[in-house]
C-alpha cells in the first residue's frame, strides 16, 4: 500500500498574499512605504494607553520645556508633561477625529450621490446647488467658520470637517453613476422590475468602490491636517487632550529657546499625512486602470 502525499490547499490569507493585486502592491513603492507609515501611526494610537510612559495629563515642574532625556525622551512641554506620551495620545485623537469624519462623509456622499446621478431631474438639480454653495467657499474656511460657530470641541471638529467634506464625494459619485447608468446590465436589472435602490447597491456601488477607496485612503491626510490647523487655532480639540496641531501651537512661545514641543509636534504630523498621500498615490496608481495598464 502506498502513501501519497495530500496537498493542502492554501488558507485564505495565503490566497490574498499571492493574488494579482497583493503582488502589484509589493511592486508599488509609494503604497508599501505609505502602507508601512500608516501601520505604525495605527498601532501607535491604537496601543496608546500601554506605549504612553506616562499619563498625557501629568505634569512635573521640574520638567518644564525640559529637553530630551531619560525620564523624558522627546522633552516636557510648558507644564511638565511628557511630549513623547502627549504624542501617542494625539495620534488616537487625530485618528479618532478623520476615522468619525471619513464615516459620516463617505455615507452620506455616496447616498446622495449616487441618488443625483441615477434618478437626475429635481433631486440631481437640488443636490447638486446644495453641493456648488459649499465648494463656493474655501473648504478650510468653511470649516473655521462652522467650528466658531458651534463652539471648540471634537464634536464641533467632526461635524465642520462633515460639512465641507461630503460634496467631494457626493460629486465624484455622481459622476461614477453617471458612467454606468446607461450600460447593459443596468437596463437589464430594470428590464427585470429591480427596485431602483436595489440596482443601486447591488449593481453600481459594487463597481464604483476603487476610485471611491482612493478618494478617502488620500482624503484622511487632509482630515489630519484640517484637525490640526483647527487645533492650532483653538477651536478645535481642547486641553487637557492632546492634539498634534494644539502642541504646536503651544510649542511656538519656546520655540527659539525649547524647540522640541513644536518641532516634534510637526515632524508627528508631516509623517502621519505622508504616509496617508503616499498610500493614496499607490492605492489610485493600482486601482485606476488608465494608469495601471501603462
Amino acid at each position: 500500500m502506498t502513501v501519497q502525499s495530500v496537498r493542502l490547499p492554501q488558507g485564505t490569507l495565503g490566497r490574498l498574499w499571492h493574488s494579482e493585486f497583493a503582488v502589484r502592491f509589493r511592486r508599488n513603492r509609494n503604497a508599501m512605504i505609505g502602507s508601512v507609515i500608516v501601520l505604525f501611526v495605527v498601532l501607535v494610537a491604537f496601543f496608546a494607553p500601554v506605549l504612553a510612559p506616562y499619563s498625557y495629563e501629568e505634569t512635573d515642574l521640574l520638567a518644564t520645556w525640559a529637553a530630551p532625556s531619560a525620564d523624558h525622551l522627546l522633552g516636557g512641554d510648558q507644564l511638565g508633561r511628557d511630549i513623547l506620551s502627549r504624542l501617542i495620545v494625539g495620534a488616537r485623537v487625530s485618528l479618532l477625529v478623520a476615522i468619525s469624519v471619513l464615516t459620516i462623509t463617505l455615507s452620506i456622499g455616496i447616498l446622495l450621490g449616487m441618488i443625483a446621478g441615477y434618478f437626475g431631474g429635481w433631486t440631481d438639480a437640488l443636490i447638486m446647488r446644495v453641493v456648488d454653495v459649499i465648494f463656493a467657499f474655501p473648504e478650510l474656511i468653511f470649516a473655521i467658520l462652522v467650528a466658531a460657530v458651534l463652539g471648540p470641541s471634537k464634536l464641533t471638529v467632526i461635524i465642520s470637517l462633515s460639512i465641507v467634506w461630503w460634496p467631494g464625494v457626493a460629486r465624484l459619485t455622481r459622476s461614477l453613476v453617471l458612467q454606468l447608468r446607461s450600460e447593459l446590465y443596468v437596463d437589464a436589472a430594470i428590464a427585470c422590475g429591480t427596485r431602483p435602490f436595489t440596482i443601486l447597491f447591488r449593481h453600481l456601488l459594487p463597481n464604483i468602490v476603487a476610485p471611491l477607496i482612493v478618494r478617502a485612503s488620500i482624503g484622511v491626510g487632509f482630515l489630519i491636517m484640517a484637525e490640526a490647523t483647527l487645533s492650532f487655532l483653538g477651536i478645535g480639540v481642547q486641553e487637557p487632550e492632546p492634539s498634534w496641531g494644539g502642541m504646536i501651537r503651544d510649542g511656538l512661545v519656546g520655540l527659539r529657546t525649547d524647540p522640541y514641543l513644536a518641532l516634534f509636534g510637526s515632524m508627528a504630523l508631516g509623517l502621519t499625512i505622508i504616509g496617508f498621500n503616499l498610500l493614496g498615490d499607490g492605492m489610485r496608481d493600482l486601482l485606476d486602470p488608465k494608469i495601471r495598464d501603462r
